[in-house]
């Protein structure tokens, strides 16, 4: 079987998860690793171009890309650099993840061992749902978002785009999580958040306001 010819961005501990779905996968063989921690370039044993990211322009060839790297504002920047269509981006999906027929999945996902979503519900794009979560019917994560190990989205949650979720949140249903705040490891939401601020607790309560590098899109 033809392999799709992968270029992983990011070479920390999510691109560590990431390459063990891509080899449970089986579907994408990866080029080439590309992190700005590496200052020169070098090919592995595995014969995988290892260098800093601004090596992307040599990779023409390449089938695709995912982006590997846990920071929300982080990825945002690197779409924005590499200005390829959004469905050069592939989604890894861990086999043991289970996703509705009818729920809605973007592009450059990444969603772990356990993860569960219901249906209707609806990721967008450049999305982390981590092992063990529980996205429900009809929730929507909007870009950039990610969900902590063991969080449990109810129905009809709306979360915006760059939203962070700690480990083992609790967002009861309808409530809305204004983009690019952040919810503390075991809140539990029960009413709407401000967008660019940090709440704890449960129930969850405003700790402080943020402040996130603006990116603008054309």
């Amino acid at each position: 079987m033809h392999k799709q010819k992968l270029i992983l961005i990011g070479d920390g501990s999510v691109a560590k998860m990431a390459k063990e779905i891509v080899a449970l996968m089986g579907i994408h063989e990866i080029i080439a690793v590309l992190d700005d921690k590496y200052t020169t370039s070098y090919q592995d044993e595995a014969g995988v171009h290892i260098g800093p990211f601004t090596n992307s322009a040599k990779f023409s060839d390449a089938d695709a890309y995912f982006i590997a790297i846990g920071n929300n504002e982080k990825r945002q920047e690197i779409v924005d650099a590499l200005n390829v269509p959004m469905t050069n981006y592939v989604n890894l999906i861990h086999p043991r993840a289970i996703i509705s027929p009818n729920a809605k999945i973007g592009y450059g996902n990444f969603i772990m061992a356990g993860a569960i979503v219901n249906v209707d519900a609806t990721i967008e794009n450049q999305c982390i749902v981590n092992s063990g979560c529980i996205v429900g019917h009809d929730a929507v994560f909007a870009d950039f978002s990610q969900a902590s190990p063991g969080t449990v989205i109810t129905g009809y949650v709306n979360v915006q785009t760059g939203v962070n979720m700690g480990a083992n949140v609790t967002v009861l249903p309808s409530v809305s999580l204004g983009e690019w705040s952040v919810v503390g490891a075991g809140s539990t939401v029960t009413r709407d958040v401000e967008e660019h601020t940090i709440v704890v607790g449960t129930p969850a309560k405003l700790l402080k306001r943020r402040e996130v590098k603006e990116v603008i899109h054309a």
